[in-house]
């Protein structure tokens, strides 16, 4: 109620198409009704925003989802970015900075919630510097693996050429 009520006091044209009030039933709505953007908390009853963004974007992947949160958390902003959201604000945002954030996802844009930016910024900090350490490993790996298939290689060739010596002497 809340939302619809932000949404239809901004100074834009805005149509509430649905409702829903789990996330179950925001991913059953939103195949029915085919939105060009679904507003979701993260915290839903049932399966959660960022499960029900998930399914959505499978289902429909033009549907552009805003998921709207209490509070900042990297691990729910980790695991919304991987489900395919196209924004994330606070639940404090104003009607017209939810009508500007629609607005803006479906042009392709990226919404963040200005105090949630910092978060969004460490989350791929994070993220590049597990790609790398896991690139490092693997090189190690590789680089392991090379010597020890080496070092065999390098006995059979060694102990063939002392046969064939010892065979012509």
């Amino acid at each position: 109620e809340g939302l619809r009520t932000a949404l239809e006091l901004s100074d834009e044209v805005v149509v509430v198409v649905g409702e829903a009030g789990t996330g179950e039933e925001a991913v059953e709505r939103a195949r029915e009704l085919s939105p060009d953007v679904v507003f979701m908390d993260v915290r839903m009853p049932g399966m959660d925003g960022i499960e029900a963004t998930r399914r959505i974007r499978e289902a429909s992947p033009e549907t552009k989802v805003i998921l709207i949160t209490i509070h900042e958390s990297r691990g729910a902003i980790s695991e919304a970015i991987q489900a395919g959201v196209s924004g994330y604000l606070l639940k404090d945002a104003s009607p017209d900075a939810l009508v500007d954030a629609a607005r803006n996802a479906i042009e392709g844009n990226a919404v963040i919630h200005p105090q949630l930016t910092k978060t969004f910024i460490e989350e791929a900090q994070a993220a590049r510097a597990v790609a790398e350490a896991a690139s490092a490993t693997k090189s190690q790996f590789l680089s392991n693996v090379s010597h020890e298939l080496r070092t065999p290689l390098t006995s059979v060739i060694g102990f063939t050429k002392l046969v064939r010596k010892r065979l012509e002497e």
